[in-house]
């Protein structure tokens, strides 16, 4: 009984994020509770989605549990401000203030802004560069790394710099584009399936990957959530993979990862080129994990032509923090996955 009715309420999320009809967007359907561990959050991001995978897991780090963090730089390294993101925090110059980052977060933990840095021990952080990526330099990718290691053991850590690789999602797909190519939708053949590797590094050793069911990846309605948190960078719809087992299984059987797109890698941009062949949903399907994809979309008010996650404040001063309106969103959506109590828009 318990899967018809987890079957249903999948059916309706799809139906409800295809309707366009009069509904209030606060009546709209929100994500159903699956059989989640909540000791098993993970975050995973490229890019701007890199960039906003360290916010949360830094924010919630009680919470989240590990982190793959691609082609990014440290938490807050644009501070609030457009120039740092598109000059430091792309190739390194000036220096990024690595030192004076891990304070403010420090700061912002003794604020209760952020969850307690304690929360980052014994997580696991796998970081990638490529070496050839024209937008993101080496020296970010060193800061971002150095970052980590003020807060999580260094056995923990694992970094990747891929010869040859461009400003991409590493994948092992033949029909993926040549791996030295940095153009949307930033998916590249590159000889490692960066989806399986960074998600064994945080969860430990992977069953093989397996096909991944049409059925199980639904679009879902992200209104209720923009409006609770009073977001106007989300789209309308988000995606969600569910394994089979994990729409029929018991208690605290599945684990949780969360997948931010880069810019111009959303759906507003190339689909569901990026959730489909990134290589998540088959690894997810083997090893009973659900994936959340929330999405941003290009808009001109916020000002945000490329579609990327807010990591230098378009949505306003908070936005690396858990009182950021896209945190707060997507964090909305986690509860409503873990059955935590709701919180009405």
């Amino acid at each position: 009984m318990k899967s018809v009715k987890l079957a249903a309420a999948l059916a309706m999320l799809a139906a409800a994020a295809c309707s366009r009809g009069a509904d209030d967007a606060a009546d709209a359907a929100r994500l159903p509770k699956l059989p989640i561990d909540p000791a098993t959050v993970t975050v995973s991001g490229i890019s701007s989605g890199g960039a906003m995978a360290t916010q949360f897991h830094v924010a919630h780090s009680n919470l989240v549990q590990g982190a793959g963090i691609l082609a990014s730089g440290p938490y807050r390294c644009a501070e609030g401000s457009v120039r740092e993101a598109l000059g430091r925090c792309m190739q390194g110059e000036p220096e990024i203030p690595t030192a004076q980052l891990v304070e403010q977060t420090r700061q912002l933990a003794q604020a209760g802004r952020i969850d307690p840095v304690s929360g980052l021990d014994g997580d696991r952080v796998w970081m990638f560069r490529g070496a050839a990526d024209p937008y993101v330099g080496e020296k970010v990718a060193d800061a971002l790394e150095t970052y980590y290691r003020a807060f999580v053991a260094p056995a923990n850590l694992a970094r990747v710099e891929l010869a040859g690789a461009g400003h991409t999602f590493p994948t092992a797909d033949p029909s993926a584009a040549p791996c030295d190519i940095s153009d949307s939708p930033f998916l590249g053949n590159c000889g490692l399936d960066g989806a399986r590797t960074l998600l064994g590094h945080v969860y430990g050793e992977l069953a093989p990957g397996s096909a991944a069911r049409d059925a199980g990846l639904v679009t879902f309605d992200q209104r209720p959530y923009a409006a609770l948190a009073g977001s106007a960078g989300l789209a309308a719809t988000g995606w969600m993979y569910v394994p089979e087992a994990c729409a029929t299984g018991a208690a605290n059987a599945c684990r949780l990862h969360v997948v931010f797109h880069g810019c111009k890698q959303g759906g507003s941009f190339v689909g569901d080129g990026f959730v489909r062949r990134a290589g998540y949903l088959e690894v997810a399907e083997a090893n009973r994990i659900v994936l959340l994809f929330p999405q941003v979309e290009r808009s001109l008010q916020p000002l945000n032509a490329f579609g990327c996650w807010d990591w230098w404040g378009y949505e306003g001063e908070d936005y690396a923090t858990r009182d950021g309106r896209q945190i707060r969103a997507v964090r909305a959506m986690v509860a409503d996955l873990l059955g935590e109590a709701r919180t009405a828009p």
